[in-house]
């Protein structure tokens, strides 16, 4: 059976339907194959948005990767049969790294990365000249250090502006998508965003940690450089690559228009949580509290009602998805991403205020199936 994995976890993506002027998302979603869309709450548009493979850490380059992990090339042929991406990582304007830092028990090595239009996983060869957005990709492998099993828990790569707050320019606002795939206890991550090359002159990092949102803790920007380091007291898993991008590409015109749009954006997106009312503000913090507390299972237990009925014992097909369904609620989630044995939030539905919301819960076992449980909000409790 053919386990390769082509998971595009972003959450703003228009609709197939959706008309002009995202004629080239549209293309890419209508001819993806084994493409999958995960939805996330979003407090803004800026705070959350497509959850992405990382790992964080520290130490030098490593030629040994050369030979130990698949090349950038065969990780694009892996996820795609658009040669176009293959076929770029193997020309002059590819930019190999192989730099190795270690996290938490594992090594994490950046590859390589190219940029270029026309080169998306998601479309057919025959396709790939209806698109002109230029791309950057960047391809990452992540290994024990003792051999043990890597599991099958993707980590979250994040691209990193000098000088841009990550709240600004991240995953979501920065048109991320991930695919990755196991192979030979090796996780190959190949990250897909807007094109970086026009920052070269500003500086731009990779940051790997375990889940997105993270990274505000992980690192820091410093105030006088703009440049990204790694907050030494952070204890999770981390790790901070700079790009070696070539300066020539780098447009200071088009990454000041860029940072313009996105701060539009950012700007909108807080006026428009200043239009909250306070029902719809408090769900907002409920969300935003259950998402930082350690324990969410009892956080919601202490503040919601669990719907006895609800709890279900789901499977995952092949590809990592499991479909749900409870009273007029129903959809997919890419139960494979979850952490193992970690309940987690993947659907909010209701009126968006808290006394009149369920919460849908998520919690993948160790014998892979999935635990599904929903706990209604505005029960007393507030």
């Amino acid at each position: 059976m053919n386990k390769k994995l082509d998971k595009m976890l972003y959450a703003s993506l228009s609709p197939v339907h959706e008309p002009d002027p995202e004629l080239n998302r549209r293309i890419l979603e209508r001819h993806s194959k084994e493409v999958i869309i995960m939805k996330h709450f979003r407090f803004t548009k800026t705070a959350a948005a497509a959850v992405m493979a990382c790992i964080v850490a520290v130490g030098g380059i490593s030629s040994y990767a050369a030979y130990r992990y698949l090349s950038p090339a065969q990780i694009a042929k892996e996820v795609s049969d658009n040669q176009a991406l293959e076929q770029a990582f193997e020309s002059g304007g590819a930019i190999p790294v192989n730099e190795t830092q270690s996290s938490g028990g594992l090594d994490i090595t950046l590859l390589g990365l190219v940029s270029g239009a026309g080169l998306s996983p998601f479309v057919d060869t025959e396709q790939t000249g209806s698109l002109d957005d230029k791309q950057t990709y960047a391809a990452i492998a992540i290994s024990r250090k003792d051999g043990g099993d890597i599991g099958e828990d993707s980590k979250c790569v994040s691209p990193l502006i000098n000088g841009v707050d990550f709240m600004t320019a991240n995953n979501g606002t920065l048109d991320a998508g991930l695919h990755w795939f196991i192979k030979d206890n090796v996780l190959y991550e190949l990250l897909e965003c807007d094109n970086l090359e026009i920052f070269a002159g500003r500086g731009v990092q990779i940051g790997v940690v375990d889940s997105f949102g993270n990274e505000t803790s992980a690192f820091s920007m410093d105030e006088k450089t703009g440049a990204y380091k790694k907050n030494e007291e952070y204890t999770g898993t981390s790790a901070l690559f700079d790009l070696p991008l070539d300066q020539s590409k780098a447009d200071e015109t088009a990454a000041d228009a860029y940072i313009k749009k996105l701060m539009s954006q950012k700007d909108q997106d807080e006026e428009n949580s200043e239009k909250l009312t306070p029902e719809e503000k408090a769900l907002e913090q409920f969300l935003s509290d259950l998402k930082e507390s350690e324990d969410p299972i009892a956080f919601l237990k202490e503040r919601a009602s669990l719907l006895e009925d609800s709890r279900q014992t789901l499977q995952m097909d092949e590809e990592g998805i499991t479909t749900f369904q409870y009273d007029k609620t129903e959809g997919t989630v890419y139960a494979a991403g979850l952490e193992t044995g970690r309940p987690t939030m993947q659907c909010v539905t209701g009126d968006g205020t808290i006394k009149n919301s369920v919460i849908h819960m998520f919690t993948r076992n160790q014998d892979g199936s999935v635990t599904y449980e929903a706990y209604k909000l505005g029960t007393g409790h507030f």
